[in-house]
């Protein structure tokens, strides 16, 4: 589970604040094409709750990946 911090007025949700990092299931990538190893080379991916992000050529379809949610960018494998 996650915990996630809802700030409310009474009956109303004013502000959600979400855990730094979040750790997501990799659903779909893009094939890595030869030469695409570059250090700053990266993949769309598509994770389990439908967000897309870019990552590093090594990630695969089901791994584990951890996303920074302030910048919603890949952070490390998880």
């Amino acid at each position: 589970g996650m915990t996630i911090v809802v700030e409310f007025h009474e009956t109303e949700a004013l502000n959600a604040t979400l855990p730094q990092k979040v750790t997501c299931q990799v659903v779909e990538t893009e094939p890595v094409v030869k030469g695409q190893t570059a250090a700053n080379s990266f993949k769309p991916a598509v994770l389990d709750n439908g967000v897309k992000v870019m990552v590093p050529p090594f990630v695969g379809p089901d791994e584990a990946i951890v996303v920074n949610t302030e910048t919603m960018e890949y952070a490390e494998r998880a």
